[in-house]
């Protein structure tokens, strides 16, 4: 379930399969318009759409777009890969996949214990990018990572004792960042598969940067340059 225009156009710009749109009245028209042939718009009185919506401020448009989850190996060939090793904030979870698309990302592995990506506050915070990104989910990091380092991909997982900082990250053909919560960090199973290990340089007071914030540094580092 997706919520809000922008988001909706967000999927239709991903080619994402929209099944169907439900719109309050003064919406029918330029929603309509937005959709065209691609989906059944229904006009839905809205108090029963605002209480179907998910968000505290409803925006009077809801659909409904059928996910598709990959396999590990789908994504193994891939230039650009997150994993999200257990955190459990849908809304960082969101801003993490929002990140990984605007940087260029081809793929998002949700591992378990981490929120579901398809739920509408994890599919809200992400505003529809979660469409232009493949989609693995239900499987342990520790198994994501092993898979894709077997298909060649550097494994960077960031580590606040990290001896080498952003800058000194080099570049390489296919590349897997992992991201673990701003509380726990990333899992010491995950760390035991990963290649390199990294900081982000942080002036007193700070100790710690949202993950969401941290993804963003490193993926912009991350950037494919091919």
């Amino acid at each position: 379930m997706l919520d809000g225009p922008r988001p909706l156009q967000t999927a239709l710009d991903c080619d994402a399969d929209v099944e169907c749109v439900f719109v309050r009245p003064d919406r029918l028209d330029a929603v309509s318009e937005l959709v065209g042939e691609t989906a059944e718009v229904v006009e839905v009185d809205p108090r029963a759409l605002d209480r179907l919506a998910d968000s505290d401020t409803p925006q009077g448009v809801l659909a409904t777009i059928r996910r598709v989850d990959r396999s590990i190996d789908d994504i193994a060939e891939r230039s650009r890969v997150v994993v999200i090793d257990r955190v459990q904030d849908p809304g960082n979870a969101g801003a993490i996949v929002r990140t990984a698309a605007a940087a260029g990302f081809d793929a998002v592995v949700a591992g378990t214990g981490t929120a579901d990506l398809w739920s509408p506050r994890a599919v809200r915070a992400s505003a529809g990018t979660v469409f232009a990104l493949d989609v693995v989910r239900r499987i342990e990091p520790v198994d994501a990572l092993r898979a894709l380092g077997s298909a060649g991909h550097t494994r960077i997982a960031t580590a606040a004792d990290a001896a080498i900082d952003v800058d000194g990250l080099g570049q390489a053909d296919k590349m897997t960042l992992v991201l673990g919560s701003e509380a726990h960090g990333v899992s010491a199973e995950s760390l035991s598969e990963v290649d390199q290990q990294i900081s982000v340089p942080m002036a007193p007071p700070v100790e710690s940067l949202n993950v969401a914030v941290t993804a963003g540094i490193v993926m912009y580092r991350m950037r494919s340059t091919s």
